[in-house]
């Protein structure tokens, strides 16, 4: 491989770890707010932020490696392994709608968040009515996924934002 193809590698490495380290402190500063949601479970979501630059940005490898670097670091850390299922079907069933909803024009940043927060809360809706063989808790997604989406927006307006600021000084792909 060439030098530059190595020096290439390296910024792709140190980028990934940037994002990830981002989303890691976003998803611990979010534990330590005590935000007034009515519902249990309900959270901004503020670290997926940086899933989606590395989505709009890197692609959907990078945006993958920030997703699962996230997950299994902030359940290790501040959640608990007993969250880990939850968080990897409603974090994966999110990225991957978002990686489909990107390659559509029509839809902006926004557009594609929105649609992520309301994934990650059916993903973990349907897990947990799985595991507990409890269909009733699927009648928490008429609640869940108003407010995942509107989240998702949040989350989209912000990322736009940044990737606006970022535009030609973010590294190539």
């Amino acid at each position: 491989m060439s030098a530059a193809g190595r020096a290439g590698n390296l910024r792709r490495l140190a980028a990934a770890g940037l994002l990830c380290a981002g989303s890691l402190i976003l998803s611990f500063l979010e534990s330590l707010l005590p935000l007034p949601f009515p519902l249990p479970g309900m959270k901004l979501g503020l670290s997926n932020a940086f899933v989606l630059l590395a989505l709009y940005l890197y692609g959907g490898g990078m945006a993958a490696f920030v997703q699962l670097g996230k997950i299994l670091l902030s359940c290790l850390l501040f959640a608990g392994l007993g969250a880990l299922p939850y968080s990897l079907c409603g974090g994966l069933l999110s990225l991957g709608l978002m990686w489909l909803a990107k390659k559509t024009p029509l839809l902006s940043p926004v557009g594609v968040s929105s649609l992520g927060g309301a994934a990650h809360a059916l993903g973990q809706v349907l897990l947990g009515a799985l595991i507990t063989k409890t269909p009733l808790l699927l009648l928490y997604l008429t609640l869940l996924l108003p407010t995942g989406g509107l989240a998702g927006a949040l989350l989209g307006f912000l990322t736009a934002a940044a990737l606006k600021r970022l535009e030609g000084k973010a590294p190539s792909p």
